[in-house]
């Protein structure tokens, strides 16, 4: 049969996606040009790679295949630390999102099937490539000096689920890892080496009942450092225009020199699975670092002021220490100009914050914890009458973490009957208390809503051609509301939610339930090629509430899982080519 120019791009119109599976190594050196491998499906056509900055730039293609791309990336020396996205575009229009990250320490890459290194400064960049797969890496450490083993996947773009253990040379057992915290589902261990000697760290993946395998995007990226642990800080907000005076809890933090605050890009989301309660803007703009102006560190925390510009924009921030041995990431704060939030700790049990309720006036409200980095509390919030009567609580925005989505943080609706004052109650879930049980309190008057998602991650289209793509629907507790969805500016991509169409964990505990709508939407003939925004938009059927504006997300699961981690992604745009 002839290949016709009409059948050919026929063809391409209807090919399936191209989706990028797994990038290896997972990041780089600032300042280092990297050899990358990019696997996945329809990736032979690669044009080109755009990254969230102009910091990281693609050099070419070396070889490729359908299901493999190698090249080179080169990264600036100023290039910001920490995960940024990618996305391959090839003729048939761009993949999904993956994640590459910018490093401080040089790279090893990791070795089969027993790997012998020296102790210092370094990111191991390792891929597991069966459920068999374990990697070991020897070395000689002396006696008195502590390190610091922080395996990195998920929140950097892997999905390896794994456990750290550290042996000597008499495979003793004398440290073990799994989780990080009760959020992060990676390893991470400091410790201080007793003696001189041989010493063996064992990377060995989780194996759960049901045989999970991180399929093709087991990649991480094992940090080797001195640098110190930060495990709590308090107050976790600040207001625009005034001055922000933190305490950050840890270990080895005396050698911290100075402390600098970063605007949080889209790619550094990763305490933000859905269902969240934090604002996102999805840019990837970033402002001037606002650095510390006074700062005193001792071992186990240090005191550190800062200046907020009137102009910082609310929203998520990052802290960073720079200390003797590189940068340490801390964790996040909200810059936010609402003077009525509360910043408090769980000291010595519930804390207890007077509110004044009106009839018909509905009532929220919700804590941050969890999802700026806090690594174990897991807020409880009650409502109580002035006759000790309970009027509401709420546990969890969803149940579900670290790679299934979910979010331990509150979000608490009411709506009063009578007016008066009540009490809202505020309490770990199994009643910790100390330094790292602190949170933020918002309150509102607002009914319960949902967050709406667009599904794939970004359309590729002909002009002239009908695609069909799914908006999936994210209730917040208590919204039980049917939803009208729609593309703005195209009347015939419409559709409804169903009010009894479930969200939440399904009957196995091990999945999660997401309302879907699948819509259609024509491209206009003769659209010059390009990226053009998508606004996709939602309200509760009937109401003239507030409208929902659509995220697209980066998704880090394997294909086709569409319960395990998403990330909010800027709004959803179109690909004509």
């Amino acid at each position: 049969m002839r290949l016709t120019a009409a059948l050919f791009l026929s063809l391409i119109a209807h090919a399936a996606p191209p989706h990028l599976a797994r990038v290896s190594p997972l990041g780089g050196q600032a300042g280092a040009t990297v050899e990358v491998e990019f696997t996945g499906e329809q990736l032979a056509s690669l044009k080109s790679v755009r990254f969230d900055t102009p910091d990281i730039e693609w050099l070419g293609v070396t070889t490729a295949t359908e299901t493999a791309v190698k090249g080179r990336i080169r990264i600036a020396p100023a290039a910001l630390l920490g995960p940024h996205r990618l996305q391959l575009i090839t003729a048939n229009g761009p993949t999904n999102s993956r994640l590459f990250n910018v490093n401080q320490f040089p790279s090893t890459p990791e070795v089969e099937p027993v790997q012998t290194i020296e102790l210092k400064p370094q990111v191991v960049h390792g891929y597991m490539q069966n459920l068999a797969d374990q990697d070991f890496l020897k070395f000689r450490a002396k006696a008195g000096e502590r390190w610091l083993f922080d395996l990195q996947s998920i929140e950097r773009g892997g999905f390896l689920e794994c456990s750290l253990s550290l042996s000597d040379s008499a495979s003793r057992e004398l440290a073990y890892n799994e989780d990080q915290d009760e959020y992060l589902e990676t390893p991470r261990l400091a410790f201080t080496f007793p003696k001189d000697g041989e010493y063996t760290l064992k990377i060995d993946q989780y194996r759960g009942p049901q045989g999970t395998s991180c399929a093709k995007n087991c990649g991480y990226q094992l940090q080797i450092s001195r640098l110190p642990v930060v495990t709590a800080m308090f107050p976790l907000g600040a207001r625009p225009g005034a001055a922000y005076k933190v305490r950050i809890h840890g270990e080895a933090l005396e050698s911290t020199q100075s402390a600098y605050l970063q605007r949080v890009r889209a790619a550094e989301h990763y305490r933000l699975t859905f269902p969240f309660s934090m604002p996102v803007d999805g840019s990837d703009a970033v402002p001037p670092a606002i650095r510390s102006q006074r700062l005193h560190a001792q071992p186990g925390h240090v005191d550190a002021e800062f200046q907020i510009p009137a102009n910082a924009a609310p929203g998520l921030w990052r802290l960073w220490l720079v200390t003797r041995h590189g940068v340490a990431e801390a964790m996040s704060l909200e810059v936010d100009p609402d003077p009525t939030t509360i910043d408090a700790a769980l000291t010595t049990g519930p804390n207890k914050h007077p509110v004044s309720l009106h009839a018909g006036t509905p009532f929220h409200a919700w804590t941050l914890a969890a999802q700026l980095g806090l690594p174990a509390v897991d807020t409880v919030l009650e409502l109580w009458s002035p006759a000790g009567k309970l009027l509401a609580e709420h546990d969890d925005l969803m149940t579900g973490q670290g790679t299934v989505i979910g979010n331990p943080d509150s979000s608490l609706y009411y709506l009063p009957a009578e007016s008066g004052p009540a009490t809202l109650t505020v309490r770990d879930r199994t009643n910790r208390t100390g330094p790292g049980f602190a949170y933020r309190l918002h309150q509102r008057a607002e009914a319960p809503s949902f967050q709406l998602l667009f599904e794939p991650e970004e359309l590729s289209a002909a002009p002239g051609q009908e695609v069909e793509f799914e908006a999936l629907l994210i209730k917040l507790p208590g919204f039980e509301k049917a939803v009208d969805v729609w593309v703005e500016g195209h009347p015939e991509a419409r559709g409804q939610f169903r009010a009894d169409q479930h969200f939440g964990p399904s009957g196995d505990g091990d999945n999660i339930n997401i309302p879907i709508v699948n819509l259609k939407l024509r491209i206009p003939p003769n659209t010059p090629p390009g990226d053009y925004p998508i606004r996709l938009r939602a309200r509760a059927a009937g109401a003239t509430g507030p409208i929902v504006d659509a995220l697209s997300t980066l998704w880090i699961g394997p294909n086709g899982k569409r319960n395990d981690t998403r990330r909010p992604l800027p709004h959803p745009s179109a690909y004509i080519r």
